[in-house]
């Protein structure tokens, strides 16, 4: 009966090869709804819908953390291709440096959520502002606070949604990092039992 031992390392040759393929789909994609949302005008509304920028801060924030998931990914494929096993010859001190190269995506998917949730609050400013502008309550001047009002509404959903959806994204990508470190740690972990006796 095979062990757990037996088991990762014939994991190991199916997942070695398939980490950085993988986040090249998920990343094809992803830039597949990118392009659709931008073919159907979409992506332009949201954008154009959000005067406050914080949108375009996340998005940025999003792409800078995508090019450091895929340099991982890549830097992942690039243990197993060549074979050496100097980065884990202290298994401890490896895995330090792994859980903080992760750390930096965490904390960029967290910082999307966290400037969606700002966006919200500026919008929900920017939709209460004209209401103390007020000085005669007559049609006309409800009609213009009630359009500035729909504009720090705009900002309010459209920032929200930018940062959800980037967290989303983020946490998938640097999942599928997570996992591809995992399976490399214990790749060499057998290594480094062979290399003790």
């Amino acid at each position: 009966m095979p062990g757990i031992y037996s088991i990762v390392c014939g994991m190991k040759h199916r997942s070695h090869n398939s980490a950085l393929l993988r986040g090249l789909i998920l990343l094809g994609l992803i830039l597949f709804g990118i392009y659709l949302l931008y073919d159907k005008d979409l992506l332009a509304v949201a954008l154009r819908g959000d005067s406050s920028y914080i949108s375009y801060v996340i998005i940025a924030i999003w792409g800078v953390a995508s090019a450091r998931w895929l340099y991982l990914l890549h830097w992942v494929q690039r243990q197993y291709d060549t074979s050496s096993a100097t980065f884990f010859q202290d298994l401890p001190v490896a895995e330090a440096v792994l859980a903080r190269r992760l750390g930096h995506g965490w904390l960029a998917a967290d910082s999307a959520l966290k400037l969606g949730l700002l966006g919200t609050i500026v919008g929900f400013i920017l939709m209460l502002r004209p209401l103390g502008e007020i000085t005669a309550f007559d049609t006309s001047n409800l009609q213009i606070a009630l359009t500035a009002m729909s504009a720090g509404m705009a900002v309010a959903l459209y920032s929200t949604l930018s940062g959800l959806v980037c967290n989303i994204l983020l946490r998938l990508q640097f999942q599928m990092l997570a996992d591809a470190m995992q399976s490399l740690l214990l790749a060499q972990a057998p290594q480094e039992k062979e290399t003790e006796k």
